[in-house]
């Protein structure tokens, strides 16, 4: 069964920056969570998964997973073509917007690359 996550970071053209927004009546968003900060890396260690849509219309899903060598890291998941591919983010402090962006643009090749075959 695939599970769903209950929270998203998207772009707001309105107020010119990402938001955190928590899916499901009703949407609510915490516009004060600031990537980076360290109210942001608080919510990070209590979420386990969040979707995130980059600016540029790139997206993915964002999974903590346990790893036999011990501690947790972010990975990044899409579904291309029928196949689920996967990306590593890394530790939560590694969870920034530029590697966020950057992955969900890797991912959106992948995906063009895929379309084109």
């Amino acid at each position: 069964m695939q599970r769903r996550t209950r929270f998203r970071i998207m772009w707001s053209e309105y107020r010119d920056r990402y938001e955190i927004q928590s899916i499901g009546p009703p949407i609510m968003s915490w516009p004060t969570i600031i990537p980076g900060s360290a109210r942001w890396l608080a919510w990070l260690a209590e979420v386990p998964s969040f979707a995130f849509q980059a600016r540029d219309g790139g997206h993915f899903t964002a999974r903590k997973e346990t790893r036999a060598r011990g501690g947790k890291y972010w990975i990044a998941y899409r579904h291309v073509k029928g196949k689920l591919k996967k990306k590593y983010i890394g530790p939560t402090v590694s969870v920034t917007l530029a590697s966020l962006e950057e992955i969900a643009d890797e991912l959106e090749v992948l995906a063009d690359v895929k379309a084109d075959e």
